[in-house]
Formats: C-alpha cells, structure tokens, sequence
C-alpha cells in the first residue's frame, strides 16, 4: 500500500509536469496551450497575479480531462482492479488538492497565507507567472523541475 501512494504520487507529478509543460508548448495544433494561455494572459498576468475572487472559464478542465482519460484508460487496461482503484483514487484526490491551492494561490488574503509552505509555493508559482518555462510543477514537490532543470528558486 505504501509503495503504491508513493508511486502514485510520483506518478500524478510527472503527469502534471508533463501536461502543464504541453500548456507552454506553441503549436497550431495544441489545443491545451491556446486553452491554458488564457490563465496566463488574460486572467493572471505578470502585474495582476491575484484577485478578489479566482477567474478563470473553467479551460483547465477542458484542456487536461482528454488526456487524463487517456492516461487512466491506460492504467486501466494495464493495471489489477485493486492497484487500479487506489491510484485513481488516489489521482482525484491530488488533483483536487492541486486545483484547490492553485486557486488559492491566486486569491488575495487567501486563509492559507498564515502557512509557510503556501507562501513558498505562491512564490515559485509567481515565478512561472513571470518565466514560463520554469517551476512548471506545482505546490509541494518540484522534482521533475530539477530533473528537468526548469527549477528556478529566485
């Protein structure tokens, strides 16, 4: 069970990397960029990075469910019914937590602020608001940023 969360956890991180890297990656043909743009140039950008209230026209959704479904399809067919239902389970419920924070993070005043860790992971955030090609994980783990080297610290 333990190897399980752990895997799944780096499991769920690499998508998210991956995913959020197609959300920068210019091409006529990628849906997920021209949806995710939006978040950095119509709702977020460089000198309004919060707000009152989140925007946002639900394009995160619309951009990444095909390709999470492809992805758990996959896991479906290639995984036990066991293995498979913790880390689905396991997959919804980070990225719930993942979509919650980043809402969060954008928020002025958001009750969160009062946790060190929140403060850091706004400040890495707005780091990518300002150079997109780097910090593209998000919240706690920066891993595959440092695998990758798109870890920027300042």
């Amino acid at each position: 069970m333990i190897i399980k969360t752990f895997l799944t956890y780096y499991l769920f991180n690499s998508i998210e990397y991956v995913f959020h890297k197609l959300g920068h990656y210019r091409h006529k043909y990628n849906y997920i960029y021209n949806l995710h743009s939006h978040h950095h140039k119509k709702h977020y950008t460089i000198t309004r990075l919060v707000s009152d209230t989140y925007e946002h026209n639900n394009e995160g959704i619309i951009a990444y469910v095909p390709p999470i479904m492809i992805v758990l399809y996959s896991l479906y067919l290639g995984l036990d019914s066991e293995t498979f239902n913790h880390v689905f389970i396991q997959l919804v419920i980070h990225s719930f937590v993942n979509d919650y924070i980043h809402t969060q993070i954008h928020i002025r005043n958001s009750w969160l602020e009062r946790y060190d860790w929140f403060r850091e992971s706004r400040r890495l955030h707005f780091i990518h608001h300002n150079k997109l090609n780097y910090n593209m994980s998000f919240g706690f783990d920066y891993t595959f940023d440092k695998l990758n080297g798109t870890y920027l610290e300042k």
